[in-house]
């Protein structure tokens, strides 16, 4: 009987043993940032910046409800702000602003293809907003990672930069998705209860049959 309870604790023992083997530390910290990963994701972020400039020239240019002016330029000018503040952000970080990473390609070809559609002249406030929340999305989460990733950039100039790019941008970026977002809502509401509008030969046959109408009177 001594012998099975001694052969059950060594057995319990060496399990024991390998669970704390194979259990991960807490203590051990995580893998330093990539410098790599951030000259890549801000080279990203310029796009996107960029392509973001390019869709607020449109919305501006085609805008026919103009009461969203005021908002769209001063987003269109903060947008600019951003250009600069992701180039600085990018050089301090060692990238060069004229080679764009992947993503930054991709972002750049998703913006023109934004920018390419075609729509009837009531559909373009709305379709540009649309283009806008897009872009908009991307860069509020663009701007959310950096911000969480800010402690652990390791040289001191650069996470000194890109501490206060964030301070300055963050809030702006919630506002311009929350904006666009609601402005876009407000017009396809209005869309949704505007009266079909007819052609001219449906208005003279509705005409015809109102004075048929009368006459039968």
């Amino acid at each position: 009987m001594k012998k099975s309870t001694t052969s059950r604790s060594h057995s319990d023992s060496r399990s024991s043993s390998r669970k704390q083997a194979t259990r991960p530390s807490r203590s051990r910290s995580r893998q330093p940032l990539n410098g790599e990963w951030l000259k890549e994701f801000l080279s990203e972020m310029l796009a996107v910046e960029q392509g973001g400039v390019e869709l607020y020239d449109r919305a501006l240019e085609e805008l026919e409800h103009d009461d969203l002016r005021s908002k769209l330029e001063q987003y269109h000018e903060q947008t600019q702000r951003h250009v600069e503040l992701c180039q600085e952000m990018l050089n301090a970080a060692g990238g060069n602003e004229d080679e764009m990473s992947p993503a930054a390609e991709a972002a750049e070809h998703k913006a023109q293809g934004l920018l390419s559609a075609d729509v009837p002249p009531e559909l373009k406030d709305i379709n540009n907003l649309e283009n806008l929340v897009l872009a908009e999305t991307k860069d509020h989460w663009n701007w959310e990672l950096l911000g969480s990733l800010v402690e652990e950039i390791e040289e001191r100039d650069l996470k000194k930069i890109v501490s206060r790019a964030v301070r300055e941008v963050r809030k702006q970026e919630n506002d311009h998705l929350t904006w666009n977002q609601k402005m876009l809502t407000r017009l396809a509401t209005e869309a949704a209860h505007r009266e079909p509008e007819m052609e001219e030969g449906e208005e003279g046959e509705e005409e015809q049959e109102e004075s048929g109408s009368e006459r039968d009177y």
